[in-house]
């Protein structure tokens, strides 16, 4: 009896070792498998914000190429790529958009050539430094970096570029208008205290505004006519902005330069405009200092036309720091 149970025994095991053997998967192998694209063309991986701060002025992205599939490079495979310029224009034809190239000085490359290395699915990693301080806000930039060869693999023509897109620049900034000293050359008829007079002009109500009465061209002829914020230091202003006001738009300003002193005697143009509009009323419009900003105590506006009117009106100006 027992030696009958010792034969069951082994036949049950045999039996398992059978079924076992019947059920053991094959290799995993998918379609793709060996294939080699481009991970950062997958998806919205290639839609980057842009940040610009004073002590940083460049941001780091990484790009390479990677297996398909599961298993990893049986040895060293060398892989190539381009900046595909051309094809920015084809993709806004498509896609209905309006990107720019990003300019040659607005970026580094850490090279265009690299290796997956063998054992490994993705490549040593190539950099693209864009050069946050040299790029202007309110452009959509683009950068199409394409894989042009690989020494093993078929390349995936759907994963081939990668559209590097930069809509917006993220800056850090502050308002410092609060911490200047307002004065004008041309008050309202009914004095600084009047419901347009000039501390409207900076008290960060978009609903109020500075009216002054006494526009003429012979005063755009001989000197213009000016608003200033003085400040307690010297503050480096990167951009201001300018609202219009409620009423008729011949009364806003059309040409103009924002100045900076440190004595209120010798002016700086920092930014001149002429022929600005704004077509819509309470409307702001930001305007970017062009260059690295440098510090000031004093800033005014020189305004030298509006659209016609005897009447100026601002909505409210603003003062804007960068971090």
């Amino acid at each position: 009896m027992q030696k009958n149970n010792f034969y069951k025994f082994i036949a049950v095991l045999l039996l398992s070792s059978t079924i076992a053997a019947c059920n053991k998967p094959a290799d995993v192998v998918l379609p793709n498998e060996g294939s080699v694209y481009m991970p950062q063309a997958v998806g919205t991986r290639s839609k980057v914000d842009l940040l610009f701060t004073s002590t940083n002025t460049r941001q780091d992205l990484v790009f390479g190429a990677a297996y398909g599939g599961v298993k990893v490079a049986g040895s060293d495979n060398s892989v190539s790529f381009v900046v595909d310029a051309a094809k920015v224009a084809a993709y806004n034809a498509a896609n209905g958009t309006n990107y720019t190239l990003l300019p040659a000085s607005s970026y580094e490359l850490s090279g265009l050539n690299t290796v997956i290395p063998s054992g490994s699915t993705s490549s040593t990693p190539l950099t693209l430094t864009v050069k946050t301080n040299t790029v202007t806000t309110g452009i959509r930039y683009m950068l199409p970096i394409t894989l042009t060869s690989a020494s093993s693999g078929e390349i995936v023509s759907t994963l081939q570029t990668t559209y590097f897109r930069f809509d917006t620049l993220l800056k850090k900034s502050i308002d410092v208008t609060g911490l200047g000293t307002l004065t004008v050359s041309n008050e309202n008829n009914g004095g600084p205290d009047n419901g347009e007079g000039s501390p409207k002009l900076v008290d960060n109500d978009y609903n109020s505004k500075y009216l002054f009465q006494t526009w003429t061209t012979a005063l755009a002829t001989n000197g213009g006519a000016w608003f200033k914020l003085q400040f307690g230091t010297a503050v480096a202003v990167g951009a201001y902005t300018i609202t219009s006001a409620n009423d008729a738009a011949s009364r806003d300003l059309k040409d103009w330069k924002l100045q900076g002193s440190n004595d209120n005697t010798t002016w700086v143009d920092i930014d001149t405009r002429t022929g600005e509009m704004f077509p819509a009323r309470y409307l702001t419009r930001r305007f970017e200092v062009p260059g690295t900003p440098q510090a000031y105590t004093y800033y005014r506006i020189f305004m030298t036309a509006n659209n016609g009117s005897s009447l100026v009106q601002i909505g409210e100006w603003r003062l804007i720091r960068y971090e």
